[in-house]
């Protein structure tokens, strides 16, 4: 592994210098810094991220909090992490993860104790306790979601309530008289959960605007939940021909439901996921989508906390997306005569 001695060999300056040239702590001639840096390439050196963290008193990682109670990360937000995960490293810094509940304090334990300079938010609540918590203590953050009052803060996030309205008219040009919304569990709706109570009040407003009637139940993240709401759902409501689900996790429990009533979908009940346009694929017949752009999100959430780190962010970035709809194999026009079995 090559040192700051081996540089300083080949461009053919002293060791002093060549740490001035890396650190820019004094002017070193163009002449002199160009031979330095060429020198760099060509015995592909990299700094000591240790040392450099030792001098500058930070650390050059951040971390990524995303709560979770059973400690298991699905597709779909696992596709934000990676792609923070590269940004960070592009940027020269390392990427943490942490998935303490928001009550623990595991997870502020990193910045108290100097792991990280600074944390990305995810799963974030109209009121978000960790949101005065971290400007109490004055530590960096940034958000992937955003909270009801968010003056002041940085944050990338989905317009949850464009999402569902996409989906509703969509439908509702499909003949679609009632559009179930399948959400994640009840009691992280009740906390409130941003893209969760954003995605209901986007159904309930294009419904009355188009006309067509709104219903909501909730799911917990997982297949078999799925399947028994949606079981209900469709007893509850023989003539329904449209869900939207917000619940990822919960999709393959849905579709086995709407087999097992003796449906199919899409001829009998389309079915629109707002999900990762990844995940559309890797499912049969394949999913018609509001598509939630991760990669981008995860990257622009690791970009906004490292420019404040670094000093360029003169103001809070606010980044508020629209979606996009795919329309794939799972949704067609209402078939009314199906649904009167």
């Amino acid at each position: 592994m090559p040192t700051i001695a081996d540089i300083a060999k080949r461009a053919g300056v002293s060791i002093s210098t060549v740490s001035y040239a890396l650190s820019g702590k004094r002017p070193i001639s163009a002449a002199t810094r160009a031979r330095i840096f060429a020198a760099v390439e060509e015995l592909d050196f990299r700094p000591n991220q240790v040392g450099r963290a030792l001098a500058s008193k930070r650390t050059n990682a951040i971390a990524i909090h995303y709560p979770t109670t059973d400690h298991v990360l699905s597709e779909m937000p696992l596709e934000f992490i990676i792609s923070a995960a590269g940004e960070t490293a592009r940027r020269g810094y390392s990427l943490l993860l942490s998935t303490s509940s928001s009550k623990d304090d595991d997870w502020l334990r990193l910045m108290h104790e100097g792991f990280v300079d600074g944390l990305i938010l995810m799963e974030v609540r109209l009121d978000d306790p960790r949101v005065p918590l971290l400007q109490r203590h004055g530590y960096p953050f940034a958000m992937i979601g955003h909270t009801r009052e968010h003056s002041g803060l940085s944050f990338v996030d989905l317009d949850f309530e464009n999402a569902l309205a996409v989906a509703v008219n969509y439908l509702a040009d499909l003949g679609h008289p009632q559009i179930a919304l399948i959400s994640r569990q009840q009691s992280l709706h009740e906390a409130g959960y941003g893209p969760s109570v954003r995605s209901e009040a986007g159904l309930q407003q294009a419904a009355e605007v188009r006309g067509v009637e709104p219903i909501v139940r909730f799911s917990e993240p997982d297949p078999m939940s799925g399947f028994e709401t949606t079981r209900d759902l469709l007893a509850e409501y023989p003539r329904l021909g449209a869900i939207v689900t917000l619940n990822s996790e919960a999709i393959g429990g849905v579709m086995r439901a709407v087999h097992e009533a003796g449906l199919r979908i899409p001829d009998d009940v389309s079915l629109v996921a707002t999900t990762s346009p990844r995940i559309a694929a890797l499912i049969a017949p394949p999913l018609t989508t509001v598509d939630i752009p991760t990669e981008t999100m995860g990257r622009v959430g690791a970009d906004l906390l490292i420019r404040r780190l670094e000093g360029g962010e003169a103001e809070p970035t606010q980044c508020l997306l629209r979606a996009g709809l795919t329309a794939r194999g799972s949704s067609g026009p209402y078939a009314r005569s199906s649904h009167a079995r």
